[in-house]
């Protein structure tokens, strides 16, 4: 028998029903905003989560900066700065045939010297550190000697002929501009000057000072309007005892003449740096200990020049790697035309 009034009662399975549809639409709204919200959720440096929505952001958009008027020139025979590779000559090269004028050069009008000459070397700065010519340099010290203002007259001659011209310079090996400014040359530990085997004084290339008036140097040839500099004396001295200098036991020498090298590269982008070896050292210790391994040599220098049947020459023969081109690169100096073809220099 039915029991009255509890047949028609159904108040606790519809509040069920409620509360699930409640629940249902409850995560609904969650997904949906969740999914909104996405677009609004930024991700900091650490990793913590910030919620950045659009009416609670009072900052302006920021403009995107107008376009720059720098203009960046890439060289096609440079690679790109994000894959850096080994220095390599950045000027085309022709076989140089050419010959040392004598030091005496510009004293007088030089014209009779050039008749039938392609290529001249001129010395611009001896190893007792005076120059040629007279420098525009204004921080030269009152110990380097210069040429009067005739030297001009005549550096003018030979530069508007149509010679390749080539400044040889004494770089490191200076005894005037060490004596004018002792910061910038090698020395001993008490700060005297430090002197090789043979009563010469050298810069040090690990000073900034020593780097910044070679390349003035550079720069000024460059403007005379030479074509190449040849670097002579371009390495840390063999001939003395290192050991008691201040020279850092650790130093990195080819590193540090790898840095001076493209240096004067950069302050001169116009001229070929070439650089011309001792005739007397021929091992492989001998170039390591000068900063001069022939990486070094065959990276950073457009040139080398190293005497004919000289110990550095039957190095340099065997060192050389077999894609170097010998024939516009590898220039042998004489005191004579050489009967075989290739690159050379007549040296005084």
């Amino acid at each position: 028998m039915a029991t009255k009034g509890y047949n028609s009662y159904s108040g606790r399975r519809n509040g069920k029903k409620i509360a699930l549809v409640v629940v249902l639409v409850l995560i609904l709204l969650a997904a949906v905003t969740y999914l909104l919200a996405q677009q609004y959720v930024v991700y900091q440096d650490d990793g913590s989560i910030r919620l950045e929505l659009p009416f609670l952001n009072n900052k302006k958009d920021t403009p995107a900066p107008p376009p720059s008027d720098e203009v960046h020139i890439h060289r096609d025979d440079q690679p790109p700065q994000d894959n850096p590779a080994p220095a390599k000559p950045i000027l085309a090269l022709k076989e140089l045939h050419a010959v040392e004028l004598p030091y005496s050069v510009l004293t007088s009008d030089p014209s009779g010297l050039l008749v039938n000459e392609s290529a001249v070397v001129i010395n611009v700065k001896r190893f007792d550190g005076s120059i040629a010519y007279q420098s525009s340099l204004t921080a030269l010290p009152e110990s380097v000697l210069q040429g009067n203002p005739d030297t001009l007259t005549h550096l003018k001659t030979i530069m508007d002929s149509d010679c390749y011209t080539v400044a040889r310079i004494s770089a490191l090996c200076d005894n005037a501009f060490a004596l004018g400014r002792p910061e910038s040359a090698m020395r001993y530990p008490g700060g005297q000057l430090w002197y090789d085997n043979y009563r010469r004084t050298w810069l040090d290339p690990a000073q900034k000072s020593t780097e910044e008036y070679l390349c003035s140097l550079a720069k000024e040839c460059e403007k005379l309007g030479f074509d190449e500099i040849l670097l002579e004396h371009f390495r840390y001295p063999i001939e003395g005892d290192l050991s008691s200098t201040v020279l850092p036991a650790d130093t990195d020498r080819g590193a540090v003449m790898t840095q001076l090298a493209e240096a004067l590269h950069k302050a001169a982008p116009s001229l070929r740096v070439s650089i011309i070896l001792p005739a007397s050292i021929g091992t492989d210790y001998s170039f390591s200990a000068s900063g001069l391994p022939i990486q070094v040599l065959t990276e950073h220098f457009d040139r080398i020049y190293v005497p004919r049947d000289s110990a550095a020459y039957y190095w340099l023969d065997n060192a050389l790697p077999a894609a170097y081109d010998r024939t516009t690169r590898l220039v042998l100096t004489d005191y004579a035309v050489p009967s075989q073809a290739g690159s050379y220099m007549v040296s005084q």
